[in-house]
């Protein structure tokens, strides 16, 4: 049985943070006081003793609104306790197999998801992932119970499941959610299991926060992803933090888009939150990657009376371009992004066109999500994700400085770390802590910023994403910032292209805004015309329906480089062949990760394919041409 706290205490705001003087003044008060809570059951006591009748949790089955189903405070409690005596009774525990689900957002499955990490280590793996990821994923970690959708729920992410089953040998139980018309002996309803446990927590889980609970997959392009470990108290830290710095209370109630194999589903939108006493509405079993959860949205902010609402760069272009018509938004104090760079663009169309404001946050997997917050009841900076993370550090340190002892004045950019009890201690396989995690705790984000003279953080993108060009530096951002100003234009994306003699060049990828036609000639000349450092003007700028996306809503810039190459190639072919020349273009990796395009060109002319190959063998990828005749 669970060691209650003496007196229940939230996560609540218990200071109006506007300036870094009153983080600092937070920093004065004994760490254990301000956040007593040794585990995340203990977080949940505390809400449902304090708000036991106001709601928590609701849960929408439908993009459009329908099929909602709530818990209260005290009801989550019991919800969340009784999954975690079920997974005990399975042999959960934190040094055993890991309780691993894949599945879309139930109604159950929150509460199990955090009693699971209660119980044992939990990790919620991206449904979207391919069968052999997912299996790698389950054996990597050494899943001993499963977690998945009954067939009637989710069809699709069933049928995934019950074929990475057969790939992976040591699951010992497989836990099915919701209604099972044809049930298996080997498979075990949740649902009636877990009503049969008690609803009070009936084993001690203990006092330890570095206890790990719970292991989230990063995205990655090649090999097997990271496992990043997340302790209850890297949690109990960012969800404390969130409140704190964005002045969460039981009065908050947050639309959640993220899905739950991410932190900005457990941790920005979610724990922060409930640990605060507050309401977390989820309105789609798939988040915001549902047009209806989308077309809904504003309906959807009225119907909760939402106080905050969320999203990625991306899902907050799209929701600009919904129209909120009747719906009362009124109530709606915050809108919160992040998870990438916020084009100025966007912030501006989203906040003239709802009339919200936008605060930007920033996180990674590795921090529970919590590294710099715009104050939510100060006023946020556009541009700067805000202020760091109580009882945490950020530093930025030159990029020239291979030690990464010493760091730049204000306002000067360079290499962002940070350190403080939010940040992981370290992932699964702990070779992948080689240039992640310094030998004294801090944390390498790879992302690029400054500070300004009021120590908020500010971003300009990503050390992997500055496309080089002769040497010369280039952020993506100065581009993208442009092209977002052109009218009809909704994003744009900007990476490098391999070139022979510079290395690399930008070029732009555009999406034009739903009925808008982008005029291409015109749009060149705004670029070339407002981009004011010459090597940044992009050489070729190509109209996309859509950018790639993450499960997440991030922009995938991986893909986008690929696309690159194959505009490279094209760029090739048409000076040599001509422009309707019938050519196809793939790019793949090799079996040790380098790039290989495979090009078929449909010409009998061989002095031009030799033209063609000599080309292309001065740029750093290999290319193999294979000619087909007419």
């Amino acid at each position: 049985m669970s060691a209650a706290l003496a007196a229940p205490v939230t996560t609540k705001f218990t200071r109006r943070v506007t300036t870094i003087e009153d983080i600092r003044i937070l920093e004065r008060s004994p760490y254990d006081a301000l956040v007593p809570a040794r585990n995340l059951h203990h977080l949940f006591e505390a809400t449902a003793r304090l708000h036991p009748d106001q709601p928590a949790l609701t849960v929408l089955t439908g993009g459009s609104g329908e099929g909602a189903t709530s818990l209260t405070h005290g009801e989550l409690l019991h919800a969340i306790s009784r999954a975690a005596n079920l997974f005990r009774s399975l042999g959960a525990k934190p040094d055993a197999g890991t309780i691993a689900f894949l599945c879309p957002i139930l109604p159950q499955i929150f509460p199990a998801l955090l009693g699971a990490q209660i119980a044992g280590v939990a990790s919620s793996i991206n449904y979207l992932l391919s069968e052999e990821a997912i299996a790698d994923l389950l054996t990597a970690q050494g899943a001993s119970v499963l977690v998945i959708p009954s067939e009637k729920n989710d069809p699709d992410v069933w049928t995934k499941a019950t074929r990475v089953i057969e790939r992976v040998g040591k699951l010992q139980h497989i836990l099915v959610v919701g209604d099972d018309g044809s049930p298996s002996n080997e498979f075990i309803r949740f649902d009636e299991a877990a009503a049969e446990q008690p609803r009070k927590l009936t084993f001690d889980p203990g006092s330890d926060r570095s206890t790990v609970c719970a292991l989230f997959h990063t995205g990655g392009t090649t090999g097997r992803p990271k496992l990043v470990r997340l302790t209850h108290g890297n949690q109990i830290h960012a969800a404390w933090s969130f409140a704190q710095v964005h002045g969460l209370d039981e009065h908050d109630a947050i639309i959640n888009g993220f899905p739950l194999f991410h932190v900005g589903g457990t941790m920005t939108a979610g724990l922060s939150v409930l640990a605060a006493g507050g309401h977390v509405v989820m309105p789609s079993p798939h988040g915001l990657r549902s047009k209806d959860a989308i077309r809904n949205y504003w309906r959807i902010a009225d119907r909760f009376a939402a106080t905050i609402v969320s999203g990625v760069p991306t899902s907050l272009a799209s929701l600009a371009e919904v129209p909120i018509d009747g719906s009362d938004v009124s109530r709606v104090r915050m809108a919160l992004t992040g998870g990438a760079v916020l084009p100025k663009a966007v912030g501006d169309r989203f906040q003239q066109r709802t009339g919200i404001r936008l605060f930007e946050t920033y996180g990674m997997t590795e921090t529970a999500a919590a590294i710099a917050f715009n104050p939510g009841r100060g006023e946020p900076l556009q541009g700067s994700v805000g202020f760091r993370a109580p009882f945490a550090r950020t530093k930025i340190v030159p990029l020239s400085d291979s030690t990464m002892q010493s760091e730049c004045p204000p306002l000067a950019s360079g290499l962002v770390m940070v350190q403080g009890p939010q940040v992981f201690p370290g992932y699964l396989d702990p070779r992948h802590n080689q240039g992640v995690l310094t030998d004294d705790g801090w944390l390498i984000t790879g992302d690029i910023g400054y500070l300004t003279r009021d120590e908020r953080l500010v971003l300009t993108g990503r050390e992997k994403d500055l496309i080089v060009r002769s040497g010369h530096n280039i952020d993506p951002a100065a581009i993208e910032d442009v092209a977002n100003t052109f009218p009809g234009i909704q994003m744009s994306s900007a990476v490098g292209m391999p070139d022979a003699y510079a290395g690399e060049v930008p070029i732009l990828f555009v999406v034009p805004s739903p009925g808008h036609d982008v005029d291409l000639s015109k749009l060149l000349e705004h670029v070339e015309t407002n981009i004011h450092e010459p090597p940044a003007k992009p050489k070729r700028v190509v109209i996309l329906e859509s950018l790639p996306v993450t499960a997440v809503g991030k922009i995938f810039k991986p893909t986008l480089r690929d696309l690159a190459v194959k505009e490279k190639v094209r760029a090739e072919i048409e000076q040599i062949f001509g422009a309707n020349t019938d050519a196809s273009i793939e790019v793949d990796k090799d079996d040790k990760l380098n790039t290989v395009v495979r090009i078929s060109i449909e010409s009998d002319d061989a002095v031009r394919i030799r033209k063609l190959a000599d080309s292309l063998s001065k740029l750093p990828q290999t290319y193999q041409i294979k000619r087909r005749s007419p």
